[in-house]
Parts: C-alpha cells; sequence; structure tokens
C-alpha cells in the first residue's frame, strides 16, 4: 500500500532515491509550429545518475521546501517538493516525479492533491508549475 507523508530527517536521507527509477521515454513533444501548439516527433530518453538523484534529494530536504513522498514499504516511489516561499501570493510547485514502475496508478494525483492541500494552507492563492513539453507530462 502507497502512503503519503512530509519528508522529515525521520523518514528520508540523500539515499533515500537511489531506488528510485526516473526514467521517461519521450516519443513526442508539445511544440508551436505556424502559430498553434502541436505535437511534434523529439525522440529522447531521460535519466538520473545516482550522483543527480542525491544532489535531487538533498535539494528537496532543504530547509526552503516543503516536500512529500510517496513510499511503498520503505521504498521512495514517488515525490513532490514546493518552495515554501510565496511569489506574489504564488507557491512554486518546484518538482514533481514518479517512479517509472508506480506512474498510470494514480500515485502522482495523489502527490500533487498533497502539494494542492499544502499551498491553501500556506496562503497561496495559486501553484505555479513549469513542466516538461512532452506528451506524457502534459497529460
Amino acid at each position: 500500500m502507497i502512503t503519503i507523508e512530509r519528508i522529515t530527517k525521520d523518514n528520508f536521507s540523500e539515499s533515500s532515491l537511489d531506488g528510485y527509477v526516473r526514467t521517461h521515454h519521450v516519443t513526442r513533444v508539445w511544440r508551436r509550429v505556424n502559430g498553434e501548439y502541436a505535437l511534434v516527433e523529439q525522440p529522447y530518453t531521460e535519466d538520473w545518475s545516482a550522483q543527480r538523484k542525491r544532489e535531487v534529494a538533498r535539494r528537496i530536504m532543504g530547509s526552503d521546501m516543503t516536500a512529500f513522498a510517496a513510499f511503498d514499504g520503505g521504498r521512495v516511489v514517488g515525490f513532490v517538493s514546493l518552495e515554501k516561499a510565496l511569489v506574489g501570493g504564488r507557491m512554486i510547485l518546484d518538482m514533481m516525479h514518479v517512479s517509472a514502475e508506480y506512474r498510470g496508478g494514480g500515485t502522482g494525483r495523489r502527490l500533487f492533491e498533497q502539494a494542492r492541500a499544502e499551498a491553501l494552507a500556506a496562503g497561496a492563492r495559486e501553484l505555479y508549475i513549469s513542466a516538461c513539453s512532452s506528451e506524457e507530462t502534459a497529460a
């Protein structure tokens, strides 16, 4: 059973993402073509090295972030991080990722709803989100 928990020093460390599968195979991306948005073939694979996973873990544990993780047992299978400081009534959703084998099962939706609730509780009127333009991410 997947649980969503606030990231703390008691349940998360810089090695918590070591088993996380960041691999994302992209085939098509949204681009502006002749004044309209269209899906364009642009295949690539995004993945994180062990070093990058540790950098991300340290970032989301930082004092300027509020973060939540999805745990399956003791394993992190997704996370969302928010910058604590409000900017013009907006809270910035810094990162949101779900491990490859857990995508499509609602974990991302649960993480987003947790981030949304956290932003509202902090007094934010809006969430600012900047995301990859891949077909899957936009969907």
